[in-house]
Formats: C-alpha cells, structure tokens, sequence
C-alpha cells in the first residue's frame, strides 16, 4: 500500500467498546497511510466507506509514496491543476512557514531523501556532505511558490514538496467534516496518533486522550499524560520513534529547513491542540525545530492554541506548558 508518510503514532487516543450504547455508536478501524486509524462516532449509520474514501482521496493528491499523485507529479514538473485539498494544504503551510520564521516548510523533500527518510531515500548510511546540502537549500522556501489559478508556480524547477509533516492531521479534519455533513456532532477521529474531537464520548463526559512519553519505544505506549479534548484537535511532533543510525549516530527525522540540518533542540516532542488538526500537526512540527522559548512565544501569539513540551534534562525527562494548555 502507498503511503502517505511514515507511521509515527505519538498519541494514543482513549477509546473503548461501548457495547451497551446500541447500534448509534460506530467504530471503524483499519491501515492507511503506512499507520492506523480509529474513529468512534454517534449515527444512524455506518460511515465507514466515506471514511476510506476521504482518505483515499487525500492519499491520491498529497502522497510522495504514491508516483501518480497530485504532489508527485508536480515534484516531477508535470502541468497539473490542482484540486482544492491540495491548495488548502498548499496554503496553510505558507501561512505557519511564514509564521515560524521558515522553521515549518514542506519543500524539504529533497533533504528527507539524503537524510535517510524519504521515498526516494538510498540504503547507504553515511552521512550527506555539506555540499549536497547547500545545493538542495537553493531550491528550499515554500515562501518562494505560489499559485497561479490551480497551477503551483515552484521556486525552482528542482523544488519538491513533501507535505508529510501537515496532510494526517489535514486528513483527520477532512474525515470530521465528512461526518459532521453526515449529521454526526459525536465523534473522535484519530489517524497515526492525530485527533480530533468533537461534542461528547458515548458516556457522556469530555473525550480523553493519551499523550506518550517520548520514553515509548516503536511500538509501545508509555503514558505520559491524559488530556481533555474538547471541541479541538491534538497532535503530537517527535523523533523518538522516527530516527536512522547513521555512522553509528542516531539522526531524528525532523530537519530543520533553514539550514538543511536534523533539528538540534532540548525538546523531544511537542503536543500541539488547535482548532484543527492540520494547524496543530504543522505548529507541532515547527515547534520541534525552534528552541523553546521561542516555542512558547509562538504559541502565545496563536488564538486558541496551546503546547506541551517534553524535554530533555540531563537523565530524565520533564515538561513545559503553555498557560492554557489542559491537564486532568
């Protein structure tokens, strides 16, 4: 299957069987996008082919795994008229890019592959040199691309987008549009660890999820807080389950796109809750790459958004808040 970005579930979301519900409560599960997705949400009907179907379409426009999608065939300089997903997204990512100080940008495609974590990555696990990154950096800056009805007008004709770091959480907000249309005002969507929630679990209380510790390995889930989401969206950015080894030095996934460089920070992971989920997976990703302070600065300048950072300090892990940020 083609995948839409490398699986990296970074939030667990709370969701039990609610048998004793009746047949209003719907839960559909499955793989997508290289990772899972759970949603739970109250109708008179199953949704669970419009589930897949959203997500197929945002696959066939936003994926770098898939050769005939939207964003790949305009990384190959193809003429395309792109659909309204893609310039929502297109979009969003000027504006949080701008907003950063360049420290979100999805046109480090090429910088994933010769780190080790794209779709046209080599085996080879020797470092790059600073010549193949200076090189690629010329055509780095989302700032520097536009769109011109539905064409996408690049920096440069060696510019490659790879939205990896915005599309699951713009994906989980497509999905809860879908079934707020639907009627649904009762639903949890969670796709690799992104989650929107919106009015109340089937018992009736405020929806719950779990945020990991970046002490989690691959596969697991160590707790590290339960939150309430109310009416919002929750994303988590980290490098503790998405890193290479490469001579003999373990190199996080996220780069930091003003100087072609793996991110070198204090913070281990930044939980990001906004309005949306594609707002909360983008701020969360460049949260990753600034110092914390600065984090926090951004943050506060955003209206109903808040962060919780995990840190690291000397043999132990503590966190940092925004002042509205929710705890239980």
């Amino acid at each position: 299957m083609n995948r839409l970005y490398p699986a990296v579930p970074l939030i667990y979301a709370l969701v039990l069987t609610f048998a004793s519900c009746g047949d209003k409560i719907h839960q559909n599960s499955g793989a997508m996008w290289g990772t899972t997705y759970h949603i739970t949400y109250s109708s008179p009907i199953d949704l669970g082919d419009s589930i897949v179907s959203v997500m197929a379409d945002i696959e066939r426009q936003l994926s770098v795994f898939s050769p005939s999608s939207t964003v790949s065939r305009i990384n190959r300089n193809e003429d395309v008229e792109v659909e309204q997903d893609f310039i929502n997204v297109f979009n969003l990512s000027r504006r949080i890019s701008g907003i950063s100080g360049g420290a979100f940008d999805p046109t480090v495609g090429p910088l994933t592959d010769i780190w080790g974590f794209g779709p046209s990555h080599s085996d080879d696990d020797s470092m790059p040199t600073t010549s193949q990154i200076d090189s690629i950096l010329v055509s780095v800056g989302i700032s520097d691309c536009s769109l011109d009805g539905r064409r996408v007008v690049k920096k440069s004709p060696d510019t490659r987008f790879d939205f990896s770091s915005v599309a699951k959480g713009y994906g989980v907000d497509a999905i809860a549009a879908m079934l707020s249309r639907n009627g649904c005002t009762d639903y949890l969507v969670e796709i690799g660890g992104e989650v929107v929630a919106r009015g109340l679990n089937p018992t009736g209380k405020t929806w719950r999820v779990q945020i990991d510790s970046p002490a989690s390995d691959r596969a697991g889930h160590i707790s590290m807080l339960v939150i309430p989401l109310d009416n919002s969206a929750v994303a988590t950015s980290g490098n503790y389950r998405n890193y290479r080894i490469s001579e003999g030095r373990r190199i996080g996934h996220t780069l930091d796109p003003r100087t072609g460089m793996p991110a070198l920070t204090s913070v281990l992971s930044a939980t990001v809750i906004a309005p949306d989920c594609a707002t909360a997976d983008a701020i969360a990703t460049a949260c990753m790459v600034i110092d914390v302070a600065d984090a926090l600065s951004l943050i506060d300048s955003l209206p109903g958004v808040e962060a919780l950072f995990a840190i690291s300090s000397a043999d132990s892990i503590k966190t940092v808040h925004s002042r509205g940020f929710p705890a239980l």
